[in-house]
């Protein structure tokens, strides 16, 4: 009984050791040294709405025309 409880104690932090970093990764602005890499980013092979490059993308097209 006790190696269950610990697995899913186990399984349980890492879900939110995945939660957390993936919230503050979202947060965290991008550098000014890699603001122009960031800015160049072109990314037409695909349409996924909750991609981090295409909502840069989607900022460069618009700054574009």
């Amino acid at each position: 009984m006790v190696p269950l409880i610990i697995g899913i104690i186990v399984i349980v932090l890492l879900i939110v050791l995945f939660f957390v970093t993936f919230v503050a990764n979202k947060k965290t602005p991008v550098p000014p040294e890699c603001q122009t890499i960031a800015d160049s980013v072109k990314c037409e092979s695909c349409t996924e709405v909750s991609c981090a490059l295409n909502k840069i993308h989607e900022e460069v097209k618009k700054e574009g025309k």
